[in-house]
């Protein structure tokens, strides 16, 4: 239960920093999960998958388009995976652990800070890290490839 209202409580202290505009419409939802996720150590408890775990699904073929997620288009994406939900969540987590290695935990607080005021999270993921984010995303599977 401890893990469950950190995760929670993660959300709560990036909502109270956000407009309502931002908060429901346009800061990234796999992002929200994925920073609640890692910033508690919720992988690898309950049904969610380790890091290695969600590593080895991914290298199965399974893979959660973050831009999908949490929309009417989330159920058209075949995962071969135990849970969906924390599969997704897991991965995000993944992505927001990958981000912060590769580029600094620096780099990444200006990525999560700048979207807080942002409408254009695209673009604040180009002005963060100088890449577009599907290259982002392409790289962070590459790593996932090179690194069992």
């Amino acid at each position: 239960m401890e893990t469950y209202l950190a995760h929670e409580l993660s959300h709560s202290l990036l909502y109270q920093h956000m407009s309502f505009v931002t908060a429901y419409f346009t800061f990234p939802r796999w992002l929200l999960e994925g920073i609640a996720v890692y910033s508690v150590n919720q992988m690898g408890t309950s049904w969610y998958p380790s890091k290695r775990q969600t590593y080895e699904y991914i290298r199965q073929g399974n893979f959660m388009p973050p831009t999908v997620f949490d929309t009417a288009q989330e159920d058209q994406v075949p995962l071969n995976v135990p849970y969906r939900s924390t599969f997704a969540y897991s991965e995000f987590a993944c992505i927001v652990d990958y981000l912060k290695e590769a580029y600094g935990s620096d780099k990444f607080a200006s990525y999560v800070t700048h979207l807080l005021d942002s409408y254009y999270p695209e673009q604040v993921f180009h002005d963060v890290y100088g890449i577009d984010f599907e290259t982002g995303l392409h790289d962070f599977r590459q790593h996932v490839q090179e690194h069992p």
